[in-house]
């Protein structure tokens, strides 16, 4: 007597494949969904390490060669006073504001520098994130703007200075006040971008910590 299925039972088994396939889509889909959350803290995180290191950098190309603060093209409430050597603000015993440089043009060609020594360097360069397979899958955009640092940024009250920076815009000259904006973005497999956050880190005109010999 030879054995078979029953009906029943061929049922109950085309029920259970049926299910089970039903099933592997959704658990693909799951990890790869898990997967890409994964790459994308990862993203998200290296952006974050990567504003850290650039905004401990010189505030100026110029700070790589002196100390002390640098001239700008920005408002009037920050100019040095030609006898203390102090600009608003500061305070006697801190560092010299009558420069003998003045800060750079953001846009200014530094091809001839042979390594990332200052903040602007960084301004318009892109970090690629890479999955394991090698193919890249985020971009990390860097951008540096000056701002604005009048009056209406900036207001003076006897010894009191009130500071707005959501007053602030961006400018076309050297002003006190950089920002550094890293942008991290998904690339998709068309080629396709989406932006998916960005930071912005603050940085100002305050001369460079010498420590012997050697900035920091």
């Amino acid at each position: 007597m030879k054995s078979a299925f029953s009906l029943i039972e061929l049922i109950l088994t085309i029920v259970i494949m049926s299910i089970i396939f039903a099933l592997i889509p959704k658990i693909i889909f799951a990890i790869n969904k898990s997967d890409n959350f994964s790459i994308k803290q990862d993203a998200i995180f290296n952006t974050l390490s990567l504003t850290k290191i650039v905004s401990v950098l010189a505030w100026d190309e110029n700070n790589t060669q002196q100390t002390k603060i640098l001239d700008t093209d920005g408002s009037i409430i920050f100019d040095c006073n030609s006898t203390t050597d102090i600009r608003q603000g500061s305070f006697l015993g801190s560092r010299s504001c009558t420069a003998t440089l003045s800060a750079s043009k953001i846009a200014a060609d530094e091809s001839s520098k042979s390594s990332f020594d200052d903040l602007d360097d960084f301004n318009g360069s892109i970090t690629d994130v890479n999955t394991t397979s090698g193919k890249t899958k985020y971009a990390i955009y860097s951008n540096i703007d000056y701002l604005s640092d009048d009056t209406t940024v900036f207001s003076v009250s006897g010894t009191t200075m009130s500071i707005d920076l959501s007053k602030s815009s961006i400018s076309s000259n050297s002003t006190n006040i950089k920002k550094l904006t890293m942008t991290v973005a998904y690339k998709g497999s068309r080629g396709k971008e989406r932006n998916i956050t960005s930071f912005s880190y603050y940085s100002t005109n305050i001369g460079q910590l010498s420590l012997n010999s050697e900035n920091w």
